[in-house]
Parts: C-alpha cells; sequence; structure tokens
C-alpha cells in the first residue's frame, strides 16, 4: 500500500505507520487474541463495551472501541502471520 510503512520489531508484533491526514492527532491500536470471545467479556467486565464483533476475511474477526481522545483500540481473532 502506498501509504503504509510496516516494521516487524518482535516475532509477533508490527508497527505500522498509515499516511491519513483525516485521522491525524488519533491512532490505531490493534490487538491479536487468541479468544476473542473471552477478551470481550472480560473488557466488559471492566466497564468496557466493544463495538459489535465483525467477520473481516480469512476468518479473522474484529471488535473495537473509541477511547475519549478518539483513539481507535481493535481486538484481532483469527490472525495469523501467514494467510
Amino acid at each position: 500500500m502506498n501509504t503504509l510503512v510496516e516494521w516487524r520489531i518482535t516475532e509477533s508484533g508490527w508497527v505500522q505507520v498509515f499516511h491519513d491526514p483525516d485521522r491525524a492527532g488519533s491512532t490505531l491500536l490493534n490487538f491479536a487474541v487468541d479468544d476473542l470471545e473471552a477478551q470481550a467479556a472480560e473488557l466488559a467486565a471492566r466497564g468496557l463495551v466493544l463495538d459489535e464483533i465483525q467477520m473481516a476475511n480469512k476468518g479473522v474477526r474484529t471488535a473495537s472501541i473509541n477511547d475519549p481522545d478518539g483513539n481507535r483500540i481493535t481486538f484481532i481473532g483469527g490472525f495469523r502471520v501467514v494467510y
């Protein structure tokens, strides 16, 4: 993608930087989790309710929440390094 630069910084962690002027001043943060439903339930027990789980593609599902500053945090189930 012309607007993306990505670095793999650990065996299981990446940093991606996008050029997106409409989102300047905020960020997107993604966490791959083993069990998306369990993660959503744990957060809900703490008062943090994720959006409805969405099907992406290739078996990947996501659920997100925005923090008070407009940053978007997404939890990803079914993430794999190779698809």
